[in-house]
């Protein structure tokens, strides 16, 4: 006897749950947390810390702009303007000082360059040196060492040049001035502005002045050293060029108390002078 299987049935298949509608979900009830109220009020602390933050940079800000503005302002006002240029220890030459400062009146008094309008005025070859300086609101002083020749030396017919310590030409004149020594057995002579060769003798000329004064006649550098001719006077013989404010007080001295004709005075060592 057959036995027949019953037919296999398809296994059920379960439909999805059903979504509710979104009005559904939104009407679903929500489990609220209750927050501690200090934590709130920390929260509105630091809403509040960070607005009052922001507000202080904005008004920083804004006092910065303002007094940058008002800086800017007042530096370029007519209040703080140049209106005067003063010049100071030029003599007769103000006017050429004043030409080679190349200042303005009524530009911004504070952004003048003292050192730059003082370099203008150093390139005159009789100025020694140069000092500027502001004063508010309106004025800019100019104070300058004007070179004092100290000898001068020939350069050429009929021309003649004043030197200063330094050995700068400092003016250029006709004829010899009376009252400073000569400088001789000179390599070079510059133009104005322009410098000797050597120039210890300049420097010897100026530290033998207040000494001899017009009596000093001439300096000169020779192969034994700096020698200087007085008036009336041996030869002073001075050595190298240092110590010269020494050596020319030793000179004064030992000429002054000199009995015997001497041909020469040796000063190269101040402290032991010689005459021979």
């Amino acid at each position: 006897m057959t036995t027949v299987a019953p037919p296999r049935r398809p296994p059920s298949r379960r439909a999805p749950p059903a979504v509710p509608p979104r009005a559904a979900r939104r009407a679903t009830p929500t489990r609220r947390v209750a927050i501690d109220p200090r934590l709130g009020a920390r929260r509105v602390a630091v809403r509040r810390d960070e607005r009052q933050r922001r507000r202080r940079r904005l008004l920083a800000g804004l006092g910065v702009v303002a007094l940058v503005s008002l800086a800017v302002g007042l530096v370029w006002s007519p209040f703080l303007a140049v209106h005067r240029i003063v010049v100071r220890g030029a003599g007769t030459h103000t006017a050429a000082v004043r030409q080679a400062a190349h200042l303005g009146t009524g530009g911004p008094l504070l952004l003048v360059h003292t050192g730059t309008v003082a370099a203008h005025v150093e390139q005159l070859p009789w100025i020694g040196s140069a000092h500027v300086e502001r004063q508010l609101p309106n004025t800019i002083t100019i104070t300058v060492t004007v070179r004092a020749p100290v000898a001068w030396a020939p350069a050429g017919p009929g021309r003649v040049v004043l030197v200063d310590s330094h050995g700068v030409v400092a003016a250029v004149a006709t004829a010899a001035p009376f009252g400073l020594p000569e400088l001789t057995a000179l390599t070079h002579v510059g133009g104005l502005g322009g410098r000797i060769a050597p120039t210890a003798p300049a420097a010897a000329a100026a530290a033998l002045a207040p000494a001899f004064g017009p009596r000093l006649v001439s300096v000169a550098l020779t192969p034994i050293g700096l020698t200087a001719t007085v008036a009336g006077s041996p030869e002073v013989l001075l050595g190298d060029a240092t110590a010269l404010a020494a050596k020319a007080h030793a000179a004064a001295a030992v000429l002054g108390a000199l009995v015997h004709p001497a041909t020469y005075l040796d000063v190269s060592v101040p402290g032991a002078p010689v005459a021979g």
